[in-house]
């Protein structure tokens, strides 16, 4: 199993617990080559992305899943998003020169969200605490907190790819039971997790997930599902240029062309392009009106 992006799923057959392993090299380059971005955001924005997978993953739904952090610090937004076909794209704007100590303590000056959209009227947005030092354990935190799950993940990020390992108890087994937690699940919880406490950054990294769970549980029967293909995608169009320009409104619309002959719209995700002339703007305003409120940019 050598795919450069791919997500794998397995369940650990003879224990209440199920992992995720997503690895990302070339939709990984393809996003963080959008922009000149330092060292520390590129990497921030791999545990993002890695994130956004494994969650998208665990939680059934159609739709897109978006991990978001807005913030007054020096990181000013933070934006992965995954869809249930495994379909990734991200950003990231920041203020000044930083490391990526200065990236933690921004998430102490702003709010981070997982943000579930299922479509018009379907949408699901859940504040998640900041905690510890880093993006993995504040997510740990959130599912314990919102699910009572308990859940591990580990992210790693080099100047290639990004990966990300994930284990959670299964929801449902605990609730089946009276004092199976305690009795059941919570000694396996507690194997598994100290199986995996060895894992190292650059075993994260590893190409052949096939290896690494052979690697960490040399004696667990593992049943590991066919894996997905995970790619750069973005969802950007003409159409949603043309809802920018209504936005922007005619009065600026007009001094723009006025200024210019054009107005530009480019994709923040993919850095795409779309060119309106006067005779477009005119169309856009006579033939759309007002955007709806459900008008999104990207």
């Amino acid at each position: 199993m050598t795919n450069q992006d791919s997500l794998q799923r397995f369940i650990f057959e003879k224990a209440p617990v199920r992992g995720e392993y997503i690895r990302l090299q070339t939709s990984f380059q393809d996003i963080i080559n959008q922009h000149d971005y330092p060292p520390p955001i590129r990497h921030l924005l791999g545990e993002s992305l890695c994130v956004a997978g494994l969650l998208s993953a665990i939680i059934k739904f159609k739709g897109r899943l978006t991990v978001q952090f807005r913030g007054k610090g020096k990181l000013k937004l933070l934006l992965a998003q995954c869809d249930n076909q495994f379909h990734i794209r991200g950003l990231a704007k920041w203020e000044g020169q930083l490391t990526y100590e200065d990236l933690m303590e921004s998430f102490k000056q702003g709010v981070l969200l997982i943000t579930l959209d299922s479509g018009p009227g379907k949408r699901y947005q859940g504040i998640v605490a900041w905690r510890g030092n880093s993006l993995a354990e504040s997510i740990e935190g959130y599912f314990q907190d919102s699910e009572q799950l308990a859940t591990k993940i580990w992210l790693a990020v080099d100047d290639t790819k990004a990966a990300g390992f994930l284990l959670q108890v299964i929801p449902g087994v605990q609730k089946d039971v009276k004092g199976v937690e305690d009795e059941i699940i919570s000694p396996h919880w507690a194997r598994i997790s100290q199986l995996t406490a060895s894992l190292r950054p650059e075993d994260i990294l590893m190409s052949d997930h096939q290896a690494l769970l052979n690697k960490l549980y040399p004696e667990e029967e593992i049943r590991i599902f066919p894996s997905d293909q995970v790619s750069f995608n973005c969802t950007c169009s003409r159409k949603r240029g043309e809802d920018a320009i209504l936005i922007l409104g005619r009065e600026e619309a007009e001094a723009e062309l006025k200024n210019n002959n054009s107005i530009v719209v480019t994709c923040d995700f993919c850095n795409k392009e779309y060119v309106f002339d006067r005779v477009d703007v005119i169309r856009i305003f006579e033939d759309r009106g007002k955007p709806s409120s459900q008008t999104q940019i990207h």
